[in-house]
């Protein structure tokens, strides 16, 4: 059995070792930038890592309690290892057959690794019996456990609260959704109105254009008006020609005209839809709890919507019976239910 000195001694080499391991850098020892991608040793880098993590682990169990045989056998598996790092960083790339050498040292690393784990395993499992550590880890996991229960019993709580707010909020939006409906459909006609409104006035440029042409045209006519020498045959093929141009000019212009006429009839109509159902909202809530003003301010929008209103732009203009029938079912519907 060894004595207190031999003990103190061997510790000793053991820290003296791990300051060495603690030394090295992983570009030291896998070495790619100075010897390159095919001869650097990139591929012994998940050994080395795991080497080195196993010592380190094994640093913090207590060596005084570990027999002196089996701490011995650590302290050559350690001192190997260290060879070997030394050997990754001495290694000369100029010698012959530098790929064999090369894998020749992984694979001495690599076979190697097995009983630098067999001789770190008493050290681990020391430190994990020393101390009370199985005590304090079971006392560790009942405490999370007790914690876990309580967040479990404090989420379910929140999470109630959560999904009564997510209802109330959904229920307010709901509503909010059912307020806004109405004035929401009043993009719907302006965007016509502003689609009609286009179009009245491309209409209303070809109407310009041909009123333009028309006074261009009769002046030539009346400048080129056939001489007092002309045969009457002459001047009545003159008077046809100027009759059938200018009859069509002037119908062209009566389709520019009409045309304007109806897309801005379309657009002012449009323009009122989209004003009615903006303020709808505004005076369904002037109304208050009053539900037959709230009916009558709905009917009047219907009308406004589905009936041909008046806007001076069509020669005749008459209310759609079908829109009148509309309204009457949306009166009677009221009516009902009050």
């Amino acid at each position: 059995m060894a004595n207190s000195e031999q003990y103190e001694r061997l510790i000793t080499q053991i820290h003296e070792k791990y300051e060495e391991l603690n030394s090295y850098e992983m570009e030291d020892l896998v070495r790619e930038n100075d010897l390159g991608s095919q001869l650097s040793f990139k591929k012994a880098e998940p050994t080395i890592l795991k080497t080195i993590e196993l010592f380190k682990k094994a640093k913090s169990a207590n060596f005084e309690e570990v027999p002196f045989n089996l701490l011995n056998n650590f302290y050559k598996q350690l001192n190997n290892a260290i060879k070997r790092f030394e050997e990754f960083k001495n290694f000369n790339a100029n010698q012959n057959n530098p790929v064999n050498q090369r894998d020749n040292l992984i694979n001495q690393l690599e076979s190697q690794f097995d009983g630098y784990y067999q001789h770190s395993l008493p050290l681990l499992i020391i430190k994990l019996l020393s101390g009370n550590d199985l005590s304090i880890q079971q006392a560790k996991i009942e405490h999370l456990t007790k914690e876990l229960e309580k967040k479990t019993t404090e989420t379910e709580e929140k999470g109630q609260e959560y999904l009564e707010q997510l209802k109330e909020t959904l229920k307010s939006a709901e509503e909010a959704a059912a307020k806004v409906g109405v004035s929401r459909h009043s993009q719907i006609f302006q965007q016509e109105s502003t689609r009609y409104e286009d179009e009245s006035r491309t209409w209303l440029k070809w109407t310009v254009v041909i009123l333009i042409a028309i006074v261009l045209v009769a002046g030539v006519f009346i400048f080129l008006f056939p001489d007092k020498e002309a045969s009457n045959a002459e001047i009545i093929q003159y008077s046809i020609t100027k009759i059938i141009v200018l009859s069509a000019m002037f119908y062209g212009l009566s389709i520019c005209n009409r045309n304007y006429r109806a897309h801005k009839h379309n657009a002012t109509l449009n323009k009122h839809r989209q004003n009615a159902l903006s303020t709808f909202e505004t005076f369904a809530k002037a109304a208050g709890t009053d539900t037959q003003i709230k009916n009558a301010v709905l009917i009047e929008a219907t009308h406004t919507i589905f009936s041909n209103q008046l806007t001076g732009y069509l020669n005749s203009e008459k209310d759609n019976e079908s829109s009148n029938k509309i309204v009457e079912i949306i009166k009677n519907v009221t009516t009902n239910k009050e």
